[in-house]
């Protein structure tokens, strides 16, 4: 249901329902039994999808009370994730339980996700009252982008918005519900006040509470390459050790207790422990989907040991996926779902065929062929898959699993007990994690470039490829091992770069940000690369990149900085680094990153092979001006048609270009400065640029309340079509042969229910 673009009527489904039960009671034909059973299960499923689809709309911060700042009451639910949103600027973020809004239209979310700027620190459990200006749940729409409205969705936020200030309080609510919270932030806390190196810390919060908010883009890339991400990640393998511990010293205590009486519940210790401490281990983890999967799992395997039934893996597999759609319908929209329930099924095919090796081949043959397996599934979802994961998971899932792991929940134990010397678990697993970091940097700056394999497998190349997969650890069969081969192929092979049957301008949705795509032929060029952090996440590495890739565009032949303001230039080294870049242009008086850069000239021009000619009207030889109105302005000729982009230079500096230009500016398509601010698109330049598509990029809800009305109203007197970048997602435009300019917004091609 989570892939619907809108929900069936709940008297539908329940009509339904009301059917299907009837028909399975009053059905006395054996042969229809099963298709009656069937038909009663894909209906309940779909009467409990529309019931939570319904409560999720119905929590959903309301549209009316957008932009409006509300008193908000609850408790931190989640460990706040620090990050750099500009030079000197540090955003606490996190998950708010809401216990009440003073404002009577505006009540009805219960969880938010929400931002804070200030100087006091979150701490997670503790009970806040705060203003907060809040928003429905929103996220950037960009084609193959990382999804945020769909991730927020799935956790059940129902607002994001950002604290406008802390208000006093007396603490309330549940300290139990709290409890969980307190000791993951004091954990966290002791990790990171601990004499450890960063890259350390990092990952012992990761394995220990799952707060990845110590692990730098480098440490994540680096693991990426090894295929070991998994790794830093609190994992079904991971709490079914902590079960296995519970479960030996159960079956200890329960011996112990046998000697001493003949007590028969005794028998039960070991399964009571082993969920115990999977509980715990899943609540340092803040219960995510892996461990839920993980929990589900091992309580179908206690339940069956105690009631003497065997327990079949795939059963307790399909159990779990049942258990988790019927509490979180959304969950099957989560990479996580697919990427956790998928290696699961792929160790128990492998032990379908092979249950009976020696240790030493049973973990080779099972990496080996984990790595073969999670190939296409991490390329549809990722873009990509190493090739080295077999030989690094060889070496690291055990020394994860039985050193490191066991060691940090050592000190965490020692840590909540306030044991003297608590810390000295985590120097001991601190030491092996950085040797061990070390010489993963040293192999990747040597050999780097071989380990990982950029890829965008097709739905059928996937298939086909995970076929392959299955027929290959089907013993006697040599055909089949034939054929399996066959399958893979397309996978394997070299995909041709594609290239655009008609010049398309993409303009990203970058949030308050401004990126722009154009290309043509085997060409392309990019003009600016969003906001976020110019040494961390951005828009350049999280959504262009990707992009590029899955285009396989190897090259740039232009990269136009239009000024170094951080909205617009962020993301500069990311491209820099990705892929060679044969023109870099920029706006102002620095280079913003990289080497080789030229600043831009009025009257500078150039051609492409298809007939494309670019040429900057800004700025030129003058006096020092704002960063803004030293904005590169770039206009682009195609067939005849126009295409003027102008940065963010204000209607001051567009009355310069105007004296100057005049008539030459006349565009069919314009992206409007400064994301719409008042202080940009005044009459006389509208009046001279005269687009017939005026494009806004800005980002949904911000403060700055871009775009400003008058603005787009001014814009479409002159314009045919607007296109608004914060509520429309991307937006494309195809330049056809017959001089028509056919413009598309990515969030109507890709529109969910709970969008």
């Amino acid at each position: 249901m989570g892939w619907q673009a809108v929900l069936p009527p709940m008297w539908l489904c329940l009509a339904g329902l009301l059917i299907a039960l009837a028909a399975a009671y009053f059905n006395r034909n054996n042969q229809l039994l099963c298709a009656t059973r069937a038909v009663l299960g894909l209906v309940t499923g779909i009467t409990l999808a529309s019931a939570y689809g319904y409560k999720l709309l119905e929590s959903r911060y309301p549209d009316t009370c957008a932009g409006r700042t509300v008193a908000v009451s609850g408790i931190v639910s989640s460990l706040p994730r620090l990050d750099s949103v500009r030079e000197g600027t540090i955003r606490q973020r996190f998950e708010f339980s809401v216990a009440s809004i003073d404002d009577a239209q505006c009540r009805g979310p219960r969880r938010l996700l929400l931002s804070y700027y200030g100087d006091s620190s979150i701490r997670a459990g503790e009970w806040l009252a705060l203003r907060a200006r809040l928003r429905k749940p929103w996220g950037l729409a960009n084609p193959g982008g990382f999804n945020a409205q769909s991730w927020l969705a799935q956790i059940g936020i129902d607002g994001t918005g950002t604290v406008k200030s802390l208000l006093p309080t007396e603490p309330a609510g549940s300290a139990l519900l709290a409890a969980p919270h307190h000791l993951r932030a004091r954990i966290s806390t002791a990790l990171q006040e601990a004499s450890l190196s960063s890259s350390a810390a990092g990952i012992l919060r990761a394995i220990t509470v799952a707060d990845r908010g110590g692990l730098s883009p480098d440490l994540w890339q680096l693991m990426q390459y090894f295929g070991i991400n998994h790794l830093l990640v609190i994992s079904g393998l991971h709490v079914g050790m902590a079960g296995g511990l519970g479960y030996l010293l159960g079956q200890l205590f329960a011996r112990i207790a046998l000697l001493l009486t003949a007590a028969y519940w005794y028998r039960y210790l070991p399964a009571l422990l082993s969920l115990c401490f999977a509980l715990f281990y899943s609540s340092l983890a803040g219960f995510s989907l892996s461990t839920q999967r993980a929990l589900v799992m091992l309580a179908c395997v206690l339940l069956a040991s105690l009631a003497r039934r065997s327990s079949s893996g795939f059963y307790n597999l399909l159990l779990a996926a049942v258990v988790l759609l019927v509490v979180n319908p959304l969950a099957g929209l989560a990479s996580g779902f697919w990427l956790s329930f998928s290696a699961v099924a792929c160790l128990l095919w492998l032990g379908l065929w092979y249950p009976s090796q020696s240790l030493f081949g049973r973990l080779f043959a099972t990496h080996a062929y984990m790595c073969l397996a999670m190939i296409p599934i991490a390329g549809w979802w990722f873009g990509g898959a190493s090739l080295v994961a077999a030989a690094a998971n060889f070496l690291l899932v055990p020394l994860v699993t039985f050193l490191l792991v066991p060691l940090a929940l050592l000190g965490a134990v020692l840590c909540l007990l306030t044991v003297p010397g608590f810390e000295a678990p985590w120097r001991w697993a601190a030491d092996c994690i950085d040797a061990l970091l070390q010489g993963g940097h040293d192999i990747a700056a040597n050999y780097g470039q071989w380990f990982y394999l950029w890829l965008s497998p097709s739905p059928v190349q996937m298939l086909l490829a995970l076929l392959s997969a299955a027929l290959l650890v089907i013993p006697r069969y040599p055909l089949l091992r034939v054929i399996a081969l066959v399958l893979i192929m397309p996978l394997a092979l070299p995909v041709e770069r594609e290239i655009p049957e008609v010049p398309v301008l993409t303009v990203f949705d970058a949030g308050q940000g401004t990126a722009v795509l154009f290309r043509s032929g085997a060409n392309a060029l990019l003009y600016d690369t969003g906001g976020g952090d110019s040494t961390g996440p951005n828009i350049a590495s999280s959504v262009i990149v990707p992009m590029l890739r899955r285009l396989n565009v190897a090259e740039l032949d232009t990269l136009v900085i239009s000024h170094s303001d951080n909205d617009h230039s962020a993301g500069t080294a990311a491209i820099v680094n990705a892929l060679p870049v044969t023109r870099y242009r920029y706006g102002g008086s620095s280079v913003v990153a990289g080497a080789g850069g030229l600043p831009c000239r009025a009257g500078e021009s150039w051609e492409w092979p298809d007939k494309v000619r670019f040429h900057l009207l800004a700025p030129a030889l003058e006096p020092a001006l704002s960063s803004n109105d030293m904005s590169c302005v770039l206009m682009i000729e195609l067939g005849g048609r126009r295409i003027l982009l102008p940065g963010d230079i204000r209607a001051t500096r567009e009355r310069v270009l105007v004296d100057y230009w005049g008539d030459a500016l006349d565009s069919d398509v314009l992206l409007t400065a400064h994301h719409g601010s008042q202080s940009s698109s005044g009459w006389a330049f509208l009046k001279a640029v005269q687009p017939g598509i005026a494009l806004f990029s800005y980002g949904f809800g911000n403060p700055f309340g871009h775009p400003n009305g008058a603005v787009v109203g001014r814009a479409g007197q002159f314009a045919d079509e607007l296109g608004l970048t914060g509520h429309e997602g991307a937006l494309q435009l195809r330049f056809l042969p017959s001089g028509e300019i056919e413009l598309s917004r990515w969030r109507q091609q890709q529109w969910y229910y709970w969008m």
